[in-house]
């Protein structure tokens, strides 16, 4: 079993090749994470400008004190990662066909929509959103508007943005590591990462973007993971994520099926995939889609 499921890493490792990215000195972040000390700065006074504890300055930056000083680089987390979104839905329809319909009314009148899929209790609806907006006040002018366009079931839900134990693509590798916490070992290939955390299979791997050195895709692997933090059976993944937007049943060992459970939000895919047990988080992959 676990000859095969370090197997599968390394077949999905070989999926996230790409670009060609070099993790000079153990580093990669987005710069605008980070913040240099001047002259005069306290963890006092950059607490206030950045509106976060002195308490997570320090531990998102290992400090034993809270002594600065000039030129020193300092760590500035974004706990907006996972902020929650507001979605404006013009209904939801156990026909696609009539789902579509609804889409090309509200095209008609100027309002651009898309069909989302969402698979609820074995149950398979398809929704009509018309954006998904940061501020709930635009999403209520959002659903005002669709509602004064004749779509009279228009209302508006939130949802956090897709993540795995609160790292989002985009996030730093720094970020990653402060989540996750500090592997046993690293090893590199081009543009990926592997971080071990037990003596056997690496527990997470991260593809890095070139361009802006932040997280472009994420695989975690539970079984290798010191942190509980990450759910590991299916049931606790719905209670995380709530209802899928498809479930699919794919090919796993030699002539077994294993169960997919996917999510799909703001162009980020989410696919856990489940043991042919049909309860154990086998993977975790998080990465951008077109």
């Amino acid at each position: 079993m676990k000859k095969f499921k370090r197997f599968m890493q390394v077949v999905l490792c070989t999926v996230l090749m790409g670009s060609v990215f070099y993790f000079g000195n153990g580093k990669a972040f987005a710069e605008d994470q980070y913040i240099t000390i001047k002259r005069g700065d306290t963890l006092y006074s950059i607490s206030k400008k950045y509106n976060i504890s002195i308490e997570d300055l320090k531990e998102y930056n290992q400090l034993k004190s809270n002594k600065i000083i000039a030129g020193q680089k300092l760590m500035i987390p974004d706990f907006e990662q996972t902020k929650p979104m507001y979605v404006a839905l013009a209904g939801s329809f156990s026909k696609k066909s009539n789902a579509e319909k609804r889409v090309a009314l509200l095209k008609k009148n100027g309002i651009e929509a898309i069909v989302v899929k969402k698979v609820i209790n074995g149950k398979t609806y398809y929704r009509v959103q018309a954006g998904a907006f940061s501020s709930k006040s635009k999403a209520e002018k959002m659903v005002k508007k669709l509602k004064n366009n004749g779509i009279k079931d228009a209302f508006f839900l939130t949802e956090k943005p897709l993540h795995i134990n609160g790292i989002t693509v985009g996030a730093s590798y720094n970020q990653l590591v402060q989540k996750f916490g500090q592997p046993l070992k690293t090893e590199d290939d081009k543009n990926t990462r592997s971080l071990y955390y037990k003596n056997e299979g690496a527990g997470v791997r991260v593809t890095i973007n070139p361009a802006n050195n932040s997280i472009e895709q994420l695989q975690v692997y539970p079984e290798f993971l010191k942190t509980t933090s990450i759910p590991t059976e299916k049931n606790k993944i719905l209670n995380a994520y709530g209802n899928p937007n498809e479930v699919k049943i794919v090919s796993c060992y030699e002539s077994g099926t294993c169960e997919q459970i996917i999510y799909r939000f703001n162009k980020n895919q989410l696919i856990v995939q489940i043991d042919r047990d049909g309860k154990t988080v086998q993977y975790l992959d998080l990465r951008k889609t077109n």
